[in-house]
């Protein structure tokens, strides 16, 4: 970010106010127009790279809930194909292939799913329902994150928005004075 430090030049201006001479991002000898047009390009870059990393995060929370969205999926096939006759027996699903994939994905989350039968790719009514529990609450977290990331980028984008209408004033501004001051001079 630009810092801006004024200084008083002896004289006065054509204007009949004392003159300044602003100093930006240690470049001295500014006017104003130019030391605010800069500061606001310079928080506006700024502003940019946080836009990208930003962005970055929402895209990988984006795909976690996707992933764990998969993973609760794949948990309540499993569920379904579990016989209803006592909700506290221990049945085991119907073997799937899928569990074990979705035991990974899981993992990589730091969610654990307990897999058994013969070839582990079987899981207990409990496990599951415990797992889905989990996928669940990760999912709410996940989500919330998300929202709070989304709120923040819609504001960054506002504020780098805002800078740029604000050097765009500014230079339009100082362009109709100046433009009046000639006008003026030729009558």
């Amino acid at each position: 970010m630009a810092l801006i430090q004024a200084r008083k030049i002896e004289g006065v201006s054509v204007y009949g106010v004392e003159q300044m001479s602003y100093t930006v991002g240690g470049v001295p000898g500014q006017d104003y127009t130019k030391a605010l047009t800069v500061a606001c390009f310079q928080e506006s870059a700024a502003i940019e790279a946080e836009l990208e990393l930003l962005s970055l995060m929402v895209s990988r929370r984006q795909t976690k809930l996707k992933e764990l969205g998969d993973v609760m999926a794949i948990l309540s096939k499993a569920q379904g194909t579990m016989p209803i006759k006592d909700q506290y027996q221990t049945d085991l699903s119907e073997p799937m292939d899928a569990l074990l994939d979705a035991q990974e994905i899981a993992l990589k989350y730091l969610v654990r799913i307990p897999l058994g039968g013969s070839d582990g790719n079987q899981i207990q009514r409990r496990n599951c329902q415990v797992s889905i529990s989990n996928i669940k609450h990760a999912l709410d977290m996940e989500t919330n994150s998300l929202q709070q990331d989304t709120v923040t980028l819609q504001n960054l984008i506002g504020k780098r928005d805002s800078n740029y209408q604000t050097a765009s004033t500014v230079v339009k501004k100082a362009l109709n004075a100046s433009g009046s001051a000639i006008r003026n001079m030729k009558s």
